[in-house]
């Protein structure tokens, strides 16, 4: 436990509620929410909030500007407006339309692995001003078929079988032939540990920037080192990680 939350945990009960609620307010102003008839506004991004597709954790997070956090916080930090984008894990489409404020929805190239999430996020592209591209399937080194194991909360799918889920198929994807169609400059993966396989089969292209969320409970840390190494063989330089080392950014040199 990190010891942010072992102190917060020290301290009394209605003490924490009161940090929580402050902390909730501030978190309202600082990325600009607002929430009217079920559609939330997040960092400009209009979304459709609603708890019966995406479970009310999910929701709670939008709410409180908690929601994809430290990957707003990368694009922020470190998208440029010349930048190309190829994001892979769209979600609900707000990483995507949040980059397309900064270089435009021509410039967002999204793909999402879980047919199922398709109307969701088509859904909210159409609250706001413009589409990033996006497509259906897994980015991996060949074309075909995969099987996706999807739960009653469809948003959590994985290639990992799951007691309970249903089993649909999604198109795979070539992706170097991908990403020598679409030239990004910039790669954003929210994938589950799906991202290990994508270095791994990533050949050197015009990739400059990586930002990533790590799952080291999934794939377990010596396959994240590995795929440290394969990026720092491609150049690429670690350049931030969060503090709690589950999102990292990554840079080649020109």
């Amino acid at each position: 436990m990190a010891l942010r939350d072992q102190l917060a945990r020290s301290l009394p009960v209605p003490l924490r509620r009161t940090i929580y609620n402050q902390y909730r307010a501030f978190s309202l102003l600082r990325n600009r929410i607002t929430a009217r008839d079920g559609v939330v506004t997040l960092n400009g991004v209009r979304l459709h909030a609603d708890a019966a597709k995406l479970g009310q954790e999910v929701v709670d997070l939008i709410l409180r500007g908690d929601y994809e956090g430290r990957e707003a916080r990368m694009v922020r930090m470190f998208l440029e407006p010349e930048d190309v984008v190829i994001e892979l894990g769209a979600g609900i489409g707000y990483i995507g339309m949040l980059c397309a404020q900064t270089v435009g929805v021509e410039s967002v190239h999204s793909f999402e692995a879980n047919p199922l999430m398709e109307p969701v996020i088509r859904a909210n592209y159409a609250l706001n001003a413009g589409a990033p591209h996006l497509s259906i399937g897994f980015l991996t080194d060949h074309d075909g078929e995969a099987t996706l194991h999807v739960p009653e909360l469809f948003w959590a799918a994985s290639t990992t079988p799951m007691a309970g889920a249903r089993e649909v198929r999604t198109p795979c994807i070539e992706l170097n032939r991908t990403v020598a169609e679409i030239r990004p400059s910039f790669l954003i993966m929210d994938i589950e540990g799906g991202e290990i396989d994508v270095i791994q089969h990533l050949a050197p292209s015009t990739i400059r920037k990586v930002a990533m969320e790590l799952h080291p409970g999934v794939v377990g840390e010596e396959a994240i080192a590995g795929m440290e190494a394969k990026l720092r063989d491609m150049g690429f330089e670690r350049r931030w990680i969060s503090n709690a080392g589950e999102h990292a950014y990554y840079e080649r040199a020109d």
